[in-house]
């Protein structure tokens, strides 16, 4: 049985998720102000599957490097989120949680699994011009 990637929105403006080229569950993540009395501040979240191979994860994570997409208002941003499968068994389920400008990946005891950048779409192709320099 797999576990599954809980994707958290840690962010203050609805977050619409694609994963290796699909939009995720619902299409959308609502914000953390969308909740009420004690729910208010308390990132949303929505689960969704790990898979083995990428040839299975349109819309599902997989052990090795998964693309992300995030829409939100602010515009359209990408991450990149590894998964090693050695230390992570996929029977495992992780928390991931993204703000802004980074994500954050922890197993199900809290300890962090890895952690990196979250950027706009012109940022990204900025360095990448930079790069072809």
């Amino acid at each position: 049985m797999s576990g599954n990637v809980y994707v958290f929105n840690v962010y203050s403006q609805q977050l619409t998720l694609g994963l290796n080229g699909i939009t995720v569950g619902a299409g959308t993540i609502p914000d953390w102000l969308s909740g009420t009395g004690n729910l208010r501040y308390r990132p949303n979240g929505v689960a969704v599957p790990r898979c083995l191979n990428p040839s299975d994860s349109p819309g599902k994570f997989f052990n090795g490097r998964n693309s992300l997409t995030m829409t939100w208002l602010d515009g359209l941003f990408v991450a990149s989120v590894a998964i090693d499968g050695s230390s992570v068994p996929l029977n495992q389920d992780l928390l991931l949680f993204i703000n802004r400008s980074a994500w954050d990946l922890v197993n199900q005891f809290g300890v962090r699994v890895s952690a990196g950048t979250v950027l706009a779409l012109g940022e990204l192709q900025t360095l990448l011009s930079a790069a072809q320099r």
